[in-house]
């Protein structure tokens, strides 16, 4: 009995060799020598993922591309729909887009891309730019977020002719952020949210219920430009 324990714990450790075996196979490079990509995760990106675990002596490179300046103004009023918002107007700040860059030191077709949305608010007498959250997008999110946006401007525009109907929240999220219009009543605002590292899957929140920046719906066509930008910079750093 104690021979065929032996055996068959021989087998089963030879059988957690072999899978282990195939899931290091799983990680091993490309064709250009790049890790096939990670399974997403709750709460990691890919560029996250490999600059985690793939990239090492990691060279991490960020490119400005464009800010979208946040007014100050007035925030949604969600009393139709319980709890009530306690902001009533929001600050003024910028919503600023970056590009970025990772790859091994030596090994930069291994290279992997983010965009990267950081929104301010502006404090003090002197306009200084106070951080209040940051959020990642795969760099395959990106011209699905400027066709979203595309689409978005023309939902907010669209008339309503049902007087009963109170709330519209339409929105793109991917990574840990979040774009979208919200309509109350006759009112239509757009709003930008990052995700809590925190909190996974924050989309399944309603819009009240998360921190939000907000600015007029009419400057969601500047805000896709912006994004355009981010896509074009990314099929350049590729192209090269």
């Amino acid at each position: 009995m104690q021979t065929l324990n032996r055996v068959s714990y021989s087998k089963s450790l030879a059988l957690m060799i072999f899978i282990a075996l195939l899931g290091a196979q799983s990680e091993v490079a490309e064709g250009d020598g790049s890790p096939t990509p990670a399974l997403p995760t709750d709460t990691l990106t890919h560029f996250e993922y490999f600059v985690l675990t793939n990239c090492t002596p990691c060279v991490r490179e960020s490119y400005a591309i464009a800010t979208v300046p946040i007014p100050a103004m007035k925030a949604p009023n969600f009393s139709a729909v319980p709890p009530t918002n306690p902001v009533t107007t929001t600050r003024p700040g910028q919503l600023r887009l970056e590009l970025l860059r990772a790859y091994p030191a030596g090994f930069e077709s291994r290279q992997h891309l983010a965009m990267r949305v950081a929104l301010t608010v502006t404090t003090g007498t002197e306009g200084a730019q106070y951080p209040v959250g940051a959020g990642l997008l795969d760099e395959v999110e990106v011209p699905a977020l400027a066709a979203a946006l595309s689409q978005m401007g023309k939902v907010a525009s669209a008339a309503v002719d049902d007087s009963s109907l109170r709330l519209v929240d339409t929105e793109f999220h991917a990574d840990s952020v979040r774009i979208g219009t919200v309509r109350t009543g006759n009112e239509v605002l757009a709003y930008v949210q990052v995700a809590p590292p925190d909190m996974p899957r924050f989309a399944l929140k309603q819009v009240w219920e998360l921190p939000a920046t907000y600015f007029p719906s009419t400057d969601i066509g500047m805000l896709e430009h912006a994004v355009s930008q981010v896509s074009a910079k990314i099929r350049a750093i590729r192209a090269r």
